[in-house]
């Protein structure tokens, strides 16, 4: 991204990524919407993603990765998530492991092991921090992290995991020192095959197929180069890594909401009423008119802030005004495009409702919006204007 825009060779990309999704993401969205997910159908895709270089696109080179910036791992998390919110988030997590193995000094044994086969659509990672007693308040957690010997042994459980039914890899935060707060957080690499571990699928309303888990562990031993943080600087890395991940959540759900209003658009065109196309009422025009100004907004601040993120500059605040803004923009944006179609979009038949129940779950996740109106309000006035 040079000046207020994008290069030629984003611009490029972006194309390249909009024709693979459309061709091979959005045929068969709807359906495989209402599938609980497995393991074998989430590694199909994800190596079909892959196979064009886009899972690893914020990986660097030298473990089989593009090294892309974050602008333009989001120019593809944003067209793949026109075609598919499920499938849009492909590109994040891996690219955000290799970053935290990289601040965290972790040896090239460990990234040689695991961040090629992520890249190749081979290994797949999920984050788990939600506990059954906390969620915002992350330094609260209880998983405890107990070293003996060349291992840590953890025991707790682990709620509200995107992904952690078909994971094979968990990026995962626990206690090493539980009297001491947010500086008592370590963070660690957890193969999810390792004997201790259980797993049970949480029924939701919405994200059938990324198949959100409960993962509880049972002294589990994790090797001590699986640790990704020093002891008690966890909490720090976590923050870090929300200050671009609720961004990619931010700008997904948007790619969802542009797609349904786009749709509206086209639906409002054909369908009439009174003897004329509904588009020529202002009722329906307006809202379309609307809700694509705000989201076009909420696209400018997102990338806004991964083009901070890109120069280094501090962007939490950025950051947070991206995740409450945009799932209430989307959210808002898809009821209306289902209004809009009427009764034939109510229908499980129609890929509008499943994005309306997607869209809340991003309201969720990683911090609602009144966590995040929290942080920015911190960010503008100080410290001493928070509430805790």
């Amino acid at each position: 991204m040079s000046g207020f825009g994008f290069s030629e060779e984003q611009e490029m990309f972006r194309k390249m990524v909009r024709n693979f999704s459309q061709k091979e993401l959005a045929p068969g969205a709807k359906e495989r919407a209402k599938q609980e997910g497995n393991r074998e159908m989430a590694q199909k895709w994800s190596k079909k993603i892959a196979s064009v270089d886009l899972i690893g696109l914020g990986v660097p080179p030298e473990y089989g990765g593009q090294g892309a910036d974050w602008v333009t791992v989001a120019i593809a998390v944003e067209e793949m998530s026109k075609a598919d919110i499920n499938l849009g988030a492909f590109p994040v997590l891996p690219a955000l492991m290799a970053k935290s193995m990289d601040i965290g000094g972790v040896s090239q044994e460990i990234r040689q092991k695991y961040l090629p086969a992520m890249c190749k659509g081979e290994s797949m990672l999920c984050l788990s921090i939600t506990e059954p007693n906390c969620g915002s308040d992350v330094a609260a957690i209880r998983m405890k992290a107990v070293r003996e010997g060349d291992h840590y042994i953890l025991n707790g459980e682990k709620t509200s995991v995107s992904g952690g039914m078909t994971a094979d890899l968990c990026y995962i935060f626990a206690k090493t020192d539980p009297g001491a707060g947010a500086r008592g957080v370590t963070s660690f690499l957890a193969p999810l095959d390792l004997p201790g571990i259980t797993k049970s699928r949480i029924p939701d309303m919405g994200f059938k197929n990324v198949t959100r888990a409960s993962l509880f562990f049972d002294d589990v031993r994790i090797p001590v180069d699986h640790r990704l943080s020093d002891e008690g600087k966890g909490f720090y890395m976590l923050m870090g890594t929300f200050d671009v991940l609720r961004v990619f959540l931010a700008l997904s759900v948007l790619g969802a909401a542009e797609t349904s209003i786009n749709e509206a658009i086209d639906y409002s065109k054909q369908r009439t009423a009174f003897g004329q196309p509904i588009a020529r009422y202002e009722g329906v025009s307006f809202k379309i008119a609307e809700h694509a100004t705000r989201i076009e907004a909420g696209k400018l601040l997102c990338y806004r802030t991964f083009w901070l993120a890109d120069q280094g500059i501090v962007h939490t605040k950025e950051a947070a005004m991206c995740k409450w803004f945009c799932p209430v923009v989307a959210r808002e944006a898809i009821h209306d495009a289902l209004l809009i179609h009427g009764h034939v979009a109510y229908s499980e038949e129609h890929p509008i409702e499943q994005r309306l129940r997607d869209a809340i779950g991003y309201e969720l996740a990683d911090g609602t919006a009144d966590i995040m109106k929290i942080i920015v309000a911190r960010e503008l006035m100080g410290k001493e204007t928070r509430p805790y």
